[in-house]
């Protein structure tokens, strides 16, 4: 039964600590996934120098270990550089002269390979972005031990790759959404300036005197607006719906081109229109006001678009 429990024992030490995989091109390169859980292994051997490397983006921040007289660490980058040296030992003191009547201080240092088991210990390193656990080990030379190991981080780089994927599938969703929503707009554009066909041209139209230059070159209806052409010999001018209930009224425009014209376009059939700018007046009948009307009553040129107003406007 004792047997069992040491077998148990012994395998829960060994499974505990995670050892670098071998390079298949030369096992003394190592590389090794993180985990912050776990304790890794590292051998080193006499009279060599190991080396640790972390993430491109990675500063070591604190180097702490358990043996630091017995052990040299060094940091540049995102590489740490671990080394076993000797340690001196304090000598009793002695009245020890040479032959000039000096005294001598005597120093002896403990070497590595005469006790390398009393240099296994354990290695902290906290850097910018994470914390490592080590178990240093010295061995002999003829015994495995680790020239480099690579760090790798394979769960933080699928993050990043997901992360990426997302913002590519977003990315690539708004540019569809753009693109759907242009084809809508240039739909929706195309179908707005589309060219009307005149259902009545029956317009008498009264100018003033000096009131040429606002008179409309032509004027028709299609059944839903009200279009004014003037060529370019011609001044623009303010336009104003009329009934014998209301006297004038500003009419809702806007000007479209049409080959040489500009082209007024009143947003609904008129009865009487007023054209004036400074003291020029032309007066506009439609004769035929309500003599073809539509089924319906349409808002804009397209029967596929419909005008709605925003906040009461």
């Amino acid at each position: 039964m004792k047997k069992i429990i040491l077998l148990v024992l012994s395998f829960s030490i060994a499974f505990a600590l995670t050892i670098p995989k071998n390079s298949k091109y030369d096992k003394r390169i190592n590389h090794i996934n993180f985990n912050s859980q776990n304790v890794t292994l590292i051998k080193s051997a006499v009279g060599y120098v190991t080396m640790l490397q972390f993430a491109l983006d990675e500063r070591s921040v604190n180097v702490v270990t358990g043996f630091s007289d017995g052990w040299e660490i060094v940091t540049r980058e995102n590489y740490v550089f671990i080394k076993a040296k000797s340690y001196p030992v304090k000598q009793q003191e002695q009245e020890l002269v040479d032959a000039n009547g000096k005294k001598i201080k005597l120093s002896s240092f403990v070497h590595p390979s005469s006790e390398p088991q009393n240099w296994k210990t354990n290695l902290i390193i906290t850097t910018n972005k994470r914390i490592y656990s080590f178990d240093l080990e010295l061995v002999n030379e003829q015994e495995h031990f680790n020239y480099q190991v690579n760090f790798k981080y394979p769960l933080e780089e699928k993050e990043r790759m997901d992360r990426e994927k997302l913002q590519l599938e977003i990315a690539q969703a708004q540019a569809a959404a753009r693109e759907q929503k242009q084809k809508e707009e240039e739909k929706l554009a195309k179908e707005l300036e589309r060219k009307t066909i005149p259902r009545n041209y029956d317009f008498m139209m009264h100018i003033n005197e000096n009131s040429e230059s606002i008179a409309p070159n032509f004027a028709y209806d299609d059944g839903v607006f009200t279009y004014l052409g003037f060529d370019n010999t011609k001044a623009m001018p303010s336009v104003f719906l009329y009934d014998e209930a209301n006297g004038e009224v500003i009419a809702n425009t806007h000007i479209e081109k049409y080959a040489e014209y500009e082209v007024i376009v009143i947003h609904q059939i008129a009865n009487q229109i007023l054209l004036r700018s400074g003291n020029r007046l032309v007066g506009i009948k439609n004769n035929s006001y309500g003599v073809n009307p539509l089924d319906r009553t349409y808002t804009t040129k397209s029967k596929k678009v419909i005008r709605t107003l925003k906040n009461g406007n």
